[in-house]
């Protein structure tokens, strides 16, 4: 699934430094032109606790062993799908946009609710990833996307992880001053034409994905919320997890049937449950659910107090999004039902925005309570 933090067409207007191609498929190159440069809670009641969520073994206090070689196996073998002939967004003037950055600015309001979930995680999207690796904390992790160029960045984020010891060294790497240090880090990680695809996407993009990570980090200070940015102990463990081979990225969408799928498989395989599930705004992308993404949900093996998180486009309000809650068992009882057509008709009940607060809300109705029951039935 491409990044989904979809910005509106004022948004757009600003274009950021191009996004390389060379890395996607050949058959079918894009002209598309690249992004967008970045623009820059009332709890509920949680359900009844369960046991806390498996978590990977230590040999020191942030430092994680590897995956055992079977299950490493499995995790590393799954099927990915093959890359998105048409990259879609909230409105026809935002298809084919790249997402190598978020825009999503106030991703602090999930903190609370996955705080040390631990588990598997699947999510979409680029730097979200990182964060939610710092706060869930999870078993294994699978970042998902249907574009080849946002999984690329990932390899990027890998390599700057294991040449720097801190936050600060991190975000060095995406600066004017240290481009060029970081470009020879790239090549010397990887060989050949690889390793020149991934230092163009780099210093293509460094400046858009710099202003990005330093407005994130300056929001999460203000917060008081750590992360892998700004917290030496949730950078160690983003770290840990990719040096002991239990971060994955993939091509997987959620429209077709084998990346998500795959994912399913091997989480079920491995023992792993699946405790938290990061959409962005993707369900916005369709005015009907698709039944193949109803399909790709169910196959998830979820936790009985996983969580779905998600996004939902409030622009032209607040230049940010609603950010939303729901238990996955929750959602699956919802797409279950053929009088759930798209994601407004789950989140119904969900509150006027407001351009001074953060909009965040939780949702748990049971379907046969909405609005959308009511009409079926009518």
């Amino acid at each position: 699934m491409a990044a989904c933090a979809v910005a509106s067409e004022r948004e757009a207007a600003t274009a950021p430094e191009p996004v390389t191609m060379a890395d996607l498929p050949t058959k079918a190159a894009d002209p598309t032109p690249p992004s967008h440069a970045e623009p820059e809670p009332k709890p509920a009641a949680e359900p009844t606790p369960e046991p806390p969520a498996p978590q990977p073994e230590r040999v020191g206090p942030s430092k994680l062993l590897p995956l055992p070689d079977a299950q490493s196996a499995i995790f590393q073998a799954s099927v990915q799908d093959d890359a998105a002939e048409l990259r879609l967004g909230v409105t026809k003037a935002l298809h084919g946009k790249h997402y190598l950055a978020g825009n999503e600015k106030t991703l602090q309001a999930f903190y609370p609710h996955v705080r040390d979930a631990g588990g598997g995680y699947v999510g979409v999207g680029s730097d979200q990833a990182y964060l939610m690796i710092g706060w869930i904390k999870p078993e294994v992790a699978w970042l998902i996307d249907y574009d080849p160029a946002v999984v690329s960045v990932h390899s990027v984020y890998r390599v700057f992880f294991e040449n720097t010891e801190t936050p600060a060294e991190l975000l060095e790497l995406w600066t004017a001053e240290h481009k060029k240090r970081a470009a020879e880090m790239i090549l010397a990680a990887h060989d050949g034409e690889r390793g020149k695809e991934l230092r163009r996407l780099y210093l293509q993009n460094r400046g858009w994905i710099n202003r990005r990570l330093k407005a994130v980090t300056k929001r999460l200070v203000k917060a008081k919320v750590p992360s892998y940015l700004n917290d030496q102990d949730q950078f160690d463990y983003v770290r840990s997890m990719l040096e002991a081979g239990r971060v994955r990225p993939l091509l997987a969408n959620l429209l077709k049937d084998k990346g998500v799928r795959g994912v399913g498989a091997a989480a079920t395989e491995m023992n792993v449950p699946i405790n938290v599930l990061y959409l962005s705004n993707a369900e916005e992308y369709w005015k009907q659910y698709p039944p193949e993404f109803r399909e790709n949900i169910a196959s998830l093996p979820f936790a009985d107090s996983a969580k779905i998180l998600r996004t939902l486009l409030i622009w032209e309000v607040n230049e940010d999004y609603r950010y939303n809650v729901q238990p996955a068992k929750n959602f699956g009882e919802w797409l279950a039902q053929p009088y759930t057509k798209n994601v407004y008709d789950i989140v119904h009940a969900r509150g006027r925005p407001d351009k001074t607060i953060i909009n965040f809300f939780e949702t748990d109705e049971p379907p046969a309570q909405s609005p959308a029951a009511r009409r079926a039935g009518s």
